[in-house]
């Protein structure tokens, strides 16, 4: 796979491994967060790179595409000290050439803290120093993510806002009947439980939430506020405060319930084709990035099973920027979440009627809506 460039980091102390690849400049910037975790390999941040690119593309940002992974634990006592090295090895990068943000394994709050000790004002410095008026979008963009929503952190929900209101998007297009959704989640971090807390408001009943421990099933509707209290930091649940009547069911478990939205919100490449034929949801809303294979999405498609991309699905943290960096967007919550639902209620709509027409993927609609193909380079 070939990229703009790829940066290759070595840490002495910690012996941990890092990459940093740019798909794509737009007027000498790229977006894209950083994911630590253990076995990260260059060509996965290069996959996850050229998702930023059509990310940034179908959100109409005028940014490329970069993402960044470190090879070590997130777990691990020692791991944001590792992620304060491997910042400040890329801190000509992230002044010239890099917004960044959070992604799998790591915390906003974290590399806020790392950056501005570094001496950088912020995450996105690399955009906010070419504009005129940096101090007034600094100030927005600074009070925009340190807003809390009962109590929790708004970079925390932006994402799972987007996956649940992707979800109940696509529900109504597949349901033209006010029926009530049936939903199944795999992976209780920041992403799966925040979509499954507004799904929940929604009236959409979760039927299966699975953790690193296995599946949690009841028939009847989870109770998603219980969960979310009985969880911890890295979205593991507290099986000993489970009510008698739920099920504690195996990992895979999710994936082979009928339900019409399935939502796999934890790791890559998940669903294959060794294991597509055990799904038997009417819809998959990617969460996690590139959890569907792409041999496992042809064959999911053939059987009438649609899959909404995750540069669509899961784009509420790059819209949280987008809304004040570029819309200018009140830095408020119900601002910056009315942005999101407009944003994303459109384009789910425009994508799924072009799939329909053309009789192609939600991908595939996606492509040839967006003014850049993936292996477009600046």
């Amino acid at each position: 796979m070939t990229s703009y460039l790829v940066t290759e980091w070595f840490d002495p102390i910690s012996k941990a491994k890092g990459y940093v690849a740019f798909d794509t400049l737009v007027n000498g910037l790229a977006g894209g967060g950083i994911r630590m975790r253990e076995g990260v390999t260059k060509e996965e941040v290069q996959r996850l790179a050229k998702i930023m690119t059509i990310k940034m593309n179908g959100l109409g940002i005028p940014l490329g595409g970069v993402k960044a992974g470190i090879d070590y634990p997130s777990n691990a006592p020692d791991s944001k000290a590792v992620l304060r090295r491997f910042l400040e090895a890329h801190k000509p990068l992230l002044l010239h050439m890099w917004a960044t943000s959070e992604d799998l394994g790591t915390r906003e709050e974290d590399i806020i803290e790392i950056v501005k000790e570094m001496g950088l004002h912020s995450t996105v410095d690399a955009f906010i120093n070419k504009q005129s008026d940096k101090e007034e979008i600094l100030f927005n963009l600074n009070t925009a993510l340190n807003l809390k929503v009962d109590g929790i952190q708004i970079t925390d929900l932006v994402t799972g806002y987007g996956v649940a209101t992707t979800a109940i998007q696509g529900f109504k297009w597949i349901e033209e009947k006010e029926t009530e959704m049936s939903v199944a989640i795999q992976g209780f971090g920041s992403v799966g439980a925040s979509a499954a807390k507004y799904l929940a408001e929604y009236g959409a009943k979760v039927v299966a939430v699975a953790d690193i421990n296995g599946t949690i099933y009841n028939e009847h509707g989870l109770d998603i506020p219980l969960l979310l209290s009985i969880k911890d930091a890295k979205g593991n649940i507290d099986r000993s405060k489970l009510p008698e009547s739920y099920e504690e069911k195996p990992n895979a478990f999710w994936m082979s319930k009928h339900v019409d939205i399935l939502i796999p919100a934890a790791v890559a490449d998940v669903i294959t084709i060794d294991n597509a034929s055990n799904v038997q949801a009417r819809m998959i809303v990617e969460g996690a990035n590139i959890p569907v294979t792409t041999e496992a999405e042809e064959y999911l498609s053939k059987k009438g099973i649609f899959v909404i991309p995750d540069f669509i699905a899961n784009s509420g943290g790059a819209a949280l920027f987008t809304s004040i960096l570029f819309n200018r967007i009140s830095p408020d919550a119900t601002s910056i979440f009315s942005f999101l639902d407009q944003q994303l209620s459109k384009t789910i709509a425009q994508l799924l009627e072009i799939a329909k027409e053309k009789k192609i993927t939600p991908r595939e609609a996606a492509y040839l809506t967006l003014e850049k193909e993936t292996s477009q380079v600046n």
